[in-house]
């Protein structure tokens, strides 16, 4: 199989001579030209593979799919919850949703842990679409701050050497929203293009709705929920696709509004060697289809999808 990678911020002058000896196009952002080039070109199949898991933004997968025929649907799923989530919202039928996950988690299963630097905490919330003047007044800028300057998380941090990595979601740094974290030593600001390194090095990760929580779960990791603007009266964007509802049973029970008892749940977590709460581990595993060989899953349901005619 011959993969012709395709970056829309490049120069791809032979982008049409590719569509006509292709067979495939296989997308995890919206590219809306290729979902119309797909559902106009008889022979042309599409799939998508999601960039990390939507269970908590379905909305998302909507907008990217609105361009494109039902026939030709398809979409590789993670696990059973994403499944009966779309099963629920009618965006797929049985033929287009097929079992997998995601291929990078089977670099998960070979992850060695760097011993030369600190244990680490990895905090990452998604983004928010306030305009940059209501953001800077938020709840959800001001709890983040009042988490990095809590007294009783940083001198415990501090004893224990642990570092809370802080990487601020891509969006609202280039919406020039960057959280100035000079003043807290035990936070470590890290751009986004260290994430992946951090998802694999962290013991722990705190976030509100980020995708980067099912690469812990996939790794045994906790994850805390912190809802940390759930109060907010401003009204924005996200609640339209985001889940906020702490009876959902994907968190397990680990979300928190307060920020003492995410404090307190966070050295609970250290104290312990970051071990999973009783019967943890077995829900995580309810959340994934395959724990390992999910490359070679992904490559076989594309060529199936090439022979159907």
């Amino acid at each position: 199989m011959n993969v012709i990678p395709y970056k829309s911020n490049q120069n791809n002058s032979h982008l049409f001579e590719f569509m006509l000896n292709s067979k495939i196009i296989i997308q995890s952002y919206a590219l809306f030209e290729f979902q119309t080039i797909a559902s106009k070109v008889k022979y042309l199949k599409f799939l998508y593979i999601c960039h990390a898991v939507n269970y908590f933004k379905t909305s998302i997968i909507k907008i990217q799919l609105s361009r494109l025929n039902k026939r030709k649907q398809n979409i590789i799923l993670t696990s059973p919850y994403e499944y009966n989530l779309y099963k629920k919202l009618n965006l797929y039928d049985d033929i287009s949703m097929h079992k997998a996950g995601l291929a990078r988690y089977d670099r998960l299963n070979y992850i060695k842990k760097n011993t030369s630097e600190n244990d680490c905490i990895l905090v990452s919330f998604t983004y928010r679409s306030f305009k940059k003047s209501i953001y800077n007044k938020s709840l959800f800028k001001k709890n983040i701050i009042n988490l990095f300057r809590d007294k009783s998380l940083n001198s415990f941090l501090k004893a224990k050497n642990i570092d809370f990595i802080f990487i601020q979601h891509h969006n609202d740094i280039k919406r020039g929203r960057k959280i100035n974290i000079n003043d807290f030593p035990q936070i470590k600001f890290k751009e986004q293009k260290y994430l992946s390194y951090y998802i694999e090095q962290c013991s722990l990760l705190i976030t509100d709705f980020s995708s980067i929580s099912f690469d812990f779960m996939f790794q045994n990791k906790p994850v805390l929920f912190y809802f940390l603007d759930v109060k907010d009266k401003t009204k924005f964007k996200e609640k339209s696709f985001m889940k906020i509802d702490k009876e959902n049973n994907i968190y397990f029970n680990n979300v928190f509004t307060k920020q003492e008892d995410l404090v307190n749940k966070i050295i609970n977590y250290i104290n312990k060697n970051y071990t999973l709460d009783y019967g943890l581990l077995e829900k995580y595993k309810t959340l994934f289809y395959y724990n390992q060989n999910i490359t070679q899953k992904i490559v076989k349901i594309i060529n199936n999808i090439i022979k159907i005619n």
